[in-house]
Parts: C-alpha cells; structure tokens; sequence
C-alpha cells in the first residue's frame, strides 16, 4: 500500500491517474517527457497497465489486491519495502544509509563471497530488479560491498564491507 501512496502522493501524478481513470488522456499526449516520467512510476507501482494496442488502463482492483508489505515482499527489510513493487526496485535510496541497506541486502541475496563475478553475470542479477545495472554495480563499488578488478573484468563481494576511504 506504501507504494501505490507514494505513486499517488506528487499532485501531477494524480491528475495523470485521474485522467487515465476517466480515459481522458489523448493517446498524442502520452508521449510527452513529463507524462512518460510520471506514467513510468504509475507502471511500476501497478496502478497502470500499457495494453497491447498502446493504450493505457487503470485497474481500481489493485488496491484489493495490496497485501501487508511483509507477505508482497518475503525477505526485504522492512525499512525497504516501498522501494519494492511486483518484486522489482522502484527507486535506488537516495539517503546514504538507506541506499546502503538496500545495496547490502542485494549483495548478501545475489553473491557469493567465495566466487568470482563476470560483469555480465553482476548485470545479470542485478537486471532481475532494477534495469540500471551500471548505477548499482557502481554503488556497490563505491560502499565496498563488491571489489572489481582494475578493468572491471571480475567482481567479487566481500566477506566483511570496507570503510567508506577503502572502497579501491
């Protein structure tokens, strides 16, 4: 429910809801960058569906289908479910602290400590929740959950996260 309120909670963002609602929205208007940044946290939290034909639907049902975040989310930190919708990342954490929540609870779920990571296999896990790779990949360098080799050839995380002047 965390999440459809945020979706909800910037004033532009409702009225574009409302006008998808009402089927009020010329399908020429969708394409503008500001409809196109709003409708893509719209898509994310699933308040609205992109049909087949191009076309845009709101479904009231997904506000009886919102269960406590502890159940929609099994294993995500509490502190991190309204990051999370349908299992994917919504938005990277801005504040420090949260962002590194969120990185080391990725780590731990997706790396081994022993083995060794191509970086394609690094995009590989991180692609299955959030589609900017690059940015996680490169947050998680920098707060020294994962070491990479000098030409970025070979990532590995490690057993116990370098401070924050360590992070090579």
């Amino acid at each position: 429910m965390d999440q459809l309120l945020a979706a909800l909670a910037d004033p532009e963002r409702q009225k574009l809801y409302a006008r998808i609602v009402l089927d009020t929205l010329p399908p020429r208007e969708q394409d503008s960058a500001l409809v196109r940044k709003h409708l893509g946290r719209l898509v994310a939290a699933g308040l609205v569906e992109r049909m087949a034909d191009g076309s845009l639907r709101a479904d009231a049902a997904v506000f009886r289908r919102v269960r406590p975040a502890e159940e929609a989310h099994p294993g995500v930190p509490r502190r991190l479910v309204g990051f999370f919708a349908q299992g994917r990342l919504t938005a990277i954490p801005v504040r420090p602290a949260v962002r590194r929540e969120l990185l080391t609870h990725l780590t731990g779920t997706f790396f081994e400590t022993e083995r060794s990571y191509s970086e394609s296999e690094v995009n590989e896990a991180f692609r299955t929740v959030h589609d900017d790779t690059s940015a996680l990949r490169r947050y998680c360098v920098e707060s020294g959950l994962l070491v990479r080799e000098r030409d970025g050839s070979v990532y590995r995380r490690v057993s116990a996260p370098l401070g924050a002047g360590d992070c090579g």
